[in-house]
């Protein structure tokens, strides 16, 4: 299997029933990236431009710092995740507002190519036996889980119901 390489990007994209400064207000909100994440259960904000997350996945428990580096409202908001004394991910929401909905993609790119010891790590910790699929998983859920949250709260205003 191929290990990732730095400049590798994945994807995943959906339709949400929504306008982009919606869908923008809430992928922005870094603090309720667990709501919708496989992996971060925990978020706080370091600074206007900093936070830090704790992520689970099966065995393994870590923990990363990120910076905002693009926030663009109704757009596109974007942060790289550090480790190691660099830029170790990057993870960007884009919206393209079509009518009454818009169309989320939620990207991930490689910065460094992923090393052995990480290798290593998912193999035994998470589990994970080809990360570019369980990568592919993640980006898939992730879009869905915020699609969701985001028409669910759009019914709810509909009807009269609070969340």
């Amino acid at each position: 299997m191929r290990r990732i390489q730095a400049g590798e990007v994945l994807s995943a994209s959906i339709d949400i029933a929504a306008p982009a400064d919606a869908v923008y207000a809430l992928v922005s909100d870094i603090t309720r990236i667990p709501e919708w994440s496989p992996e971060t259960v925990r978020v706080r904000r370091l600074d206007p431009a900093g936070f830090r997350s704790w992520n689970r996945r099966r065995l393994g428990v870590w923990r990363t710092d990120a910076k905002i580096v693009e926030s663009i409202p109704g757009e596109r908001f974007s942060f790289v995740v550090q480790a190691m004394g660099g830029d170790w991910t990057q993870w960007t929401y884009r919206l393209e507002p079509r009518g009454d909905s818009t169309r989320l993609t939620e990207e991930f790119r490689m910065c460094v190519a992923l090393p052995t010891a990480i290798l290593a790590f998912e193999w035994l910790f998470l589990l994970v036996r080809d990360r570019r699929a369980d990568l592919r998983q993640n980006l898939e859920t992730s879009v869905a889980r915020i699609g969701t949250i985001i028409e669910s709260g759009a019914a709810r205003r509909r009807t009269g119901e609070h969340p």
